[in-house]
Parts: structure tokens; C-alpha cells; sequence
């Protein structure tokens, strides 16, 4: 095979499971082909990017891992990345501990995965010196095809020269994104698809501020005109309009300012560039635009670089992971887990008998979502409680750490000892960031807070400050992202007026790591209204996106879920939810024999239905991502579908809604999005004894987001060889919600 040369930010969304034949149909990934070179580049690519380049004279079963990797092709990925971003640090290139790192002259070995395979499996690698760190991969040995360094360095292999066709496939790459873009912006005739703008509830529809007024719920106008002397809580299921009511309120209050000949100044925080940029949108669509310059709408982080003094004048040359909390708490994520992974191999040992049994217990675990949980238990107490306390490691910093109250929602400590490992850690992780001239985002927010706590700030806020502050998604804040929020508004001398949207039933650390996250022991759940005074609490109960049949099923699979411990504040009364939307038809539950015959019912079910409307297939179990990738590839070589793959959460951000369209993703991808028509597969083995109850908490609660992404049609897919379908669906079909059909018998 030709070699690869590609990015880190293109082999990212590889590593999502995404298969090789859908990369065609990816809004953000761009292949090209010379006679020498293939190339895979992502929309956000630049030409001095560092380029990784993959030599694969033993790739036959996978186009980016050597075949005896190919079963841990997303670990394998993972661990190239972060090989590849630790190389762009200027010094000599360091790896973490329990990578078993070898050098000589110029040429890398380390272990392919992070656990250690049947095959003790090495990469050798080279750092090319220069302007930009490339990097490349030569070859992977085994235990069984071993190769040394010194070996391999006596042959002294060249350098593959690519320099022209990088910059023929960049400027491809360029054109071909930069004509998507123009695309999805350009109105084209009626007949043709149509792109649309990918809002959540469809803002637009071409409706004036007033038309919107004139066609909101009594429970959304409530909320609307609401006095603004207090702080809100506003809270409400999918699909009832919370985005749009706040935004609405923004608008409002702006105009009855503007019509007392007052001015003010009005913030709309959120937690991602993506949902910020909808919500731009949105206001633009009312038909007021840049009318509205007392409205600022931006990410927490976008505005604690730009108020903090510590990074206005920064110019120690450090580089900040993530461009929002949203990516930035994955990077910390990863970061941690390299940390977590290199201690427990190496001086754990020391610490174990001295802690207690509960965090000893979680430390020695195999389970790699226990594991997964750990780190995001110390993603909070490194950003909510240290870093929070501007506790920096060094002599004497452990005492400051031991002195802080325990609260509900901290990681549980139980001993001096406990609190010594998870110190240890702290400071390691720092020192690793450290090491690579990086800071995370909440060591911004972190400083940003102890500038908002200085007496400066509190002369400043007199102007720099806002009158009203607006929060969406507020259920995915951190309790250090929370605390910086009563701090943004102008008037110190009463209690700020924050009016908070959330979704009672999506949990902050399952957009993260997925199944592992009621492992979890700490909580994102921190007291919501301290120093907000009184809060009042509006509920959204009237359902905008989807039929009555549609919310029905909604319903039951909601009094499915297990019991879930999230406080009273977050419960929501779903007897009391109703649907707006005329009636449409029963959701239907198709069994067939087969993951074969599945598949073939699903591409039956796209013939008969795309001409109606947007259609998404959302999968459940994220295992099962590769074959619905493969499958959407299939579908899109007919020439008679428009499909588009969602990977990541970076590609909702460029992708359009077509008027007729297929989108395929797992299900947690799509949150934000809405069809007409949703088909929900890829369910695993629910009936069995094999799922934990944390996982069937899981899968329930991505069923319960695939749905709400529809608003007139559903159907559920299952076949024989996942176990057919989980009880929760058979009871929904023996209670009247669904309607059963047999599907395929192949």
C-alpha cells in the first residue's frame, strides 16, 4: 500500500470508529489520491500543519493499523495522536513511563496500546527535524517479528518526499471544504435539496421576533415575561423549547430597555462555539440581526480569555487544549487517563495499603470504565476543588489540599492517605502539562475566578459587567464553571439575575464517557444557587419537535429508566408533558433474524421513506459504530441518497440539513439535531445478565435521546444476534406505544 500521510485532527475522527468506506460522506474529512500518496485531511487542517505519515506494507484488513492491531485500531489511533502532539513540544521528546519508550539516533519504540496485547505490540517511529515536527511511523514489530533499533537505523531508510503533493493535496482539500461551505450558505430553486441551518428547534422558519411572540406556549411565555428581579431556573425535556425561550427572553428584555431609553448589556453563556453560533443564528433569523449589539453570545471560556488579565497580556508561550470547556474537558480527559495509567503501573504499589478500601478497590479494577469514571472523578477534583483553591504543587501545597471542606458533590475521600494519592496525582498531571507548555481550560476559568474575586474586578464590573446573564445547557457546567457565573453581571449591590436552561434528564459526565459515567462518584450537581439569593423554577411541560405518538414512547422508556440519584431539583414530571404536534404514526418496533437482515430492512425503510423528509439513523451501542459507518458508505455509492456521517461532535458543527438527507451517527452525536424521520439500530443484548445496570442505565438513556431526535416517525431496529428486542420495547409494544412487524428472516 501507499503511505498515508495525514493529521492528528483528521486521525481523531478516525479514532471514533468512523469506517474508512464513510469517510466520503464526512463533513470534515477530505481524501486524496497521487500516484505515490494518499492523503486524509480535516476541514480545520492548515498548510504548516504537522503531518504524520503511516508507512503500511502490512495493512490489508484496516487502512490506517497493522492487521494484528486492527481489533484495537481505536486505542491504537489514540495513543499515535498523542504521540504525534507530544512531538510538536520543542526539547527532547518525553514520554509517559508506562509507554517503555526506547531511542536511538533519531528513531522511537514504544508499546501500540496502551494494555498489553497477545503480540506485545512496538511501534518504530521517527520525529523528522525542521520547521514542523512530522512525524512517521515506519513499522510495528511483535513478539514474534521482532526488529531492534539498531537494526532498523543500519538500513537507514529515507524519508518519503512528499512536499508537492502535500501542498496539491491542501489546496484540493481547501477547495473542496470552502465549496461545501458555499453550499450549505447559497439559497438554490425549490425543487432541488435545500440545505438548512442545523438548529436544534428550528428557529427560523423565516418568523419575525414578534410571529415567535404570537406562537409560544403559555408555559414558554410565562418564562418570557417573566420579572427579572430574581434568577431562573428554566427546565423542560428535549423538544421543548428552552434554547428558544431564552433566547426570546434575551430579545425581550433588550427591547423593553431600549423602549424606557435605557441601556444594557445582556450575556448568553454556553459551553460550546457550536451551540453559540446556533443561537447567533437564531437571532439573526428574527429578523433584528446587528440591531442587537447589547447581546454578546459566547462560550464561558471565549469570555475568560478575554476579560482574564493573566491571558489578554499572556506571553509565556503556552498553548491552551480545547477551543471550548466542550473540548477542553476531553482533552483533560485524555491527558488524565495517560497520568492515572503511568501511576497505577508504577508507584501505586507504594500508596496501596495505606488507603482506604472503597478507593483501593477502584484503583486496582481491571474494568476500563471504572477506570474511565476514576478520571473523570479527578477531571473535577483537580478543576473544581484544587485548581478551584488555586492550590499549585509544590512544598507545603498538600496541606492547603487537606484543609478544604468535603462537600456531597466532591469525590468521596475518606482518609488523609486517600487525599495524599489523589495529590500525587494532581502533581503529576500538572507536571506533564507543564512539560509541554500546555493549560487546560479549567486552569483558566480557575484564574479567571480569582480575578473576579479581586477588588479590580469589582471596580470593573461597574462597566465591563452585564445587566442580565443568560445560561444554556447549563446541566453540563462543571461546580468551578458555576461558580464563575454570578460574578459576570454589573451590579454588586443586589444578587446577580442568571437565568439557567437545562435538561433534567441528560447527564453532564455521559457526554463524555459514555457508559462508564454512573461509575462516577463525584457530581457535577453542586449547590445551583448559591449567591444567586432566591431562584424560581419555570418547568417546560409542552413538546414542540415530535407527535403525541412519538412523546408516548418517550414516556415509557423515561419510567424505565432506573432510579437515578440526581437530586430533586433536576426531577421533571413527565405525566404532565404533552405534545403541541397533530397526530402521526405509531412507532414501530421491526425484529429481524439477523444483523444482516437488519441492515437490508434498514436500506429497505430509506427507499421508502427518504422523499418525505430529513431522516437520521442513530445507533445506540457505540461498539457498533464501524458496521453502520460500512453501511452508510453502502447506501451513499447508490448515487440515490444524500448521506452524511456524524463522527464527532466537531462534525455537527459543518453539517448542513438537506431537505431530504441521511444522516448516520451514534446516537449521542446527535444531540442538537432533528428529522423527520428517525430509524434507532444498533441496540445490544439488554436481556441478558451480562449488562451491568449502569450499562442498561446507559443504552436507555441514548434510546431516550435517538427518539427525541424525531419529530414525526420512528422506528427501532433489532435483530436476533444482539438478542433481539430488550423488554423495555416489548412492553411498549404490549402496552399500544409501538407496533411490532417482522422484518427480514435472512
Amino acid at each position: 500500500m501507499k503511505p498515508l500521510i495525514t493529521t492528528a485532527q483528521a486521525l481523531s475522527e478516525i479514532a471514533t470508529g468512523l469506517s474508512p468506506e464513510a469517510i466520503s460522506s464526512s463533513a470534515v474529512l477530505f481524501e486524496f489520491e497521487t500516484q505515490d500518496f494518499d492523503f486524509l485531511l480535516a476541514a480545520e487542517n492548515k498548510s504548516t500543519d504537522q503531518r504524520i505519515i503511516i508507512m503500511r506494507k502490512e495493512n490489508v484488513q484496516d487502512i490506517f493499523t497493522p492487521d494484528h492491531l486492527s481489533i484495537h485500531r481505536t486505542d491504537v489511533l489514540s495513543r499515535m495522536i498523542s504521540f504525534a502532539e507530544r512531538a510538536k513540544v520543542p526539547g527532547p521528546l518525553s514520554l509517559p513511563r508506562h509507554w517503555h519508550q526506547y531511542k536511538h539516533s533519531n528513531y522511537i519504540a514504544f508499546r501500540a496500546v496502551p494494555q498489553m496485547d497477545a503480540h506485545a505490540s512496538r511501534w518504530i517511529t521517527e520525529v523528522i527535524s525542521g520547521n514542523r515536527p512530522d512525524v512517521i511511523f515506519w513499522k510495528s514489530t511483535t513478539s514474534s517479528n521482532k526488529s531492534t533499533l539498531e537494526e532498523f537505523a543500519s538500513k537507514r531508510p529515507k524519508p518519503p518526499g512528499f512536499g508537492n503533493s502535500w501542498n496539491e493535496a491542501f489546496t484540493a482539500a481547501k477547495q473542496y471544504f470552502s465549496q461545501a461551505r458555499s453550499l450549505r450558505s447559497q439559497p438554490q430553486p425549490a425543487d432541488v435539496e435545500i440545505y438548512l441551518p442545523a438548529l436544534e428547534q428550528s428557529i427560523t422558519k423565516g418568523w419575525s421576533y414578534e410571529k415567535w411572540l404570537s406562537a409560544v406556549t403559555p408555559e414558554q411565555r410565562a418564562f418570557i415575561e417573566a420579572n427579572t428581579d430574581k434568577s431562573i431556573r428554566l427546565r423542560g425535556p428535549a423538544g421543548s423549547g428552552k434554547t428558544l425561550a431564552l433566547t426570546l427572553k434575551a430579545v425581550r428584555e433588550v427591547l423593553l430597555n431600549r423602549d424606557k431609553g435605557e441601556e444594557i448589556r445582556v450575556l448568553v453563556v454556553t459551553h460550546s462555539w457550536a451551540l453559540a453560533a446556533q443561537i447567533s443564528d437564531s437571532l439573526d433569523s428574527m429578523g433584528l440581526g446587528l440591531v442587537l449589539q447589547e447581546i454578546e453570545v459566547f462560550p464561558l471560556l471565549e469570555i475568560a480569555k478575554a476579560i482574564s488579565p493573566h491571558y489578554v497580556q499572556d506571553t509565556s508561550g503556552f498553548s491552551l487544549i480545547g477551543d471550548d470547556s466542550l473540548s477542553g474537558k476531553q482533552a483533560q480527559l485524555n491527558e488524565i487517563q495517560e497520568v492515572l495509567n503511568e501511576f497505577i503501573d508504577g508507584d501505586w504499589i507504594t500508596y496501596r495499603n495505606s488507603v482506604s478500601d472503597s478507593l483501593r478497590a477502584r484503583f486496582d479494577s481491571d474494568d476500563n470504565d471504572g477506570r474511565l469514571a476514576l478520571a473523570w472523578d479527578l477531571l473535577i477534583e483537580f478543576g473544581s476543588v484544587i485548581g478551584a483553591a488555586a492550590i499549585f504543587p509544590g512544598a507545603g501545597s498538600d496541606l492547603r489540599y487537606y484543609q478544604i471542606p468535603r462537600m456531597s458533590w466532591m469525590l468521596p475521600l475518606n482518609s488523609r492517605e486517600d487525599m495524599r494519592v489523589v495529590f500525587d496525582l494532581y502533581s503529576r498531571y500538572m507536571e506533564s502539562l507543564e512539560s509541554r507548555s500546555l493549560v487546560t481550560s479549567d486552569q483558566v476559568l480557575a484564574d479567571f475566578l480569582s480575578h473576579l474575586e479581586t477588588h479590580a474586578w469589582n471596580r470593573a464590573r461597574r462597566s465591563q459587567g452585564y445587566d442580565l446573564v443568560f445560561v444554556d445547557e447549563f446541566h453540563l457546567f462543571s461546580p468551578l464553571e458555576r461558580q464563575v457565573l454570578h460574578h459576570l453581571t454589573l451590579d454588586t449591590s443586589t444578587y446577580p439575575h442568571v437565568f439557567m436552561a437545562l435538561d433534567p434528564r441528560q447527564s453532564p459526565s455521559e457526554a463524555f464517557i459514555g457508559v462508564a459515567a454512573d461509575d462516577t462518584r463525584s457530581s457535577n450537581l453542586a449547590p445551583t444557587d448559591d449567591n444567586l439569593g432566591d431562584v424560581a423554577n419555570f418547568e417546560l411541560t409542552t413538546i414542540h419537535r415530535f407527535t403525541p405518538q412519538i412523546l408516548s414512547l418517550i414516556k415509557h422508556v423515561h419510567h424505565e429508566f432506573p432510579t437515578l440519584d440526581l437530586g430533586q431539583e433536576w426531577d421533571i414530571d413527565f405525566t404532565r408533558v404533552e405534545s403541541e404536534k397533530s397526530d402521526g404514526p405509531l412507532s414501530r418496533l421491526v425484529s429481524s433474524a439477523s444483523r444482516r437482515g437488519e441492515e437490508e430492512d434498514i436500506v429497505r425503510a430509506v427507499h421508502e421513506v427518504y422523499q418525505r423528509g430529513r431522516i437520521a439513523l442513530a445507533v445506540v451501542d457505540p461498539r457498533q459504530w464501524s458496521r453502520f459507518s460500512r453501511l452508510a458508505s453502502e447506501i451513499g455509492k447508490s448515487g440515490k441518497f444524500n448521506v452524511s456521517t456524524v463522527s464527532g461532535r466537531s462534525d455537527i458543527e459543518g453539517l448542513g440539513y438537506r431537505r431530504r438527507g441521511l444522516v448516520i451517527g451514534p446516537a449521542e452525536y446527535l444531540a442538537g439535531l432533528q428529522f423527520d424521520s428517525v430509524f434507532v439500530a444498533g441496540i445490544p443484548d439488554l436481556n441478558t445478565s451480562a449488562p451491568t445496570v449502569n450499562e442498561r442505565t446507559r443504552y436507555l438513556s441514548l434510546l431516550y435521546l435517538a427518539l427525541s431526535r424525531a419529530q414525526r416517525e420512528v422506528r427501532v431496529f433489532v435483530n436476533e444476534d444482539d438478542g433481539g428486542a430488550p423488554e423495555v420495547l416489548l412492553r411498549a409494544v404490549s402496552n399500544n406505544v409501538m407496533g411490532a412487524e417482522r422484518g427480514s428472516l435472512v
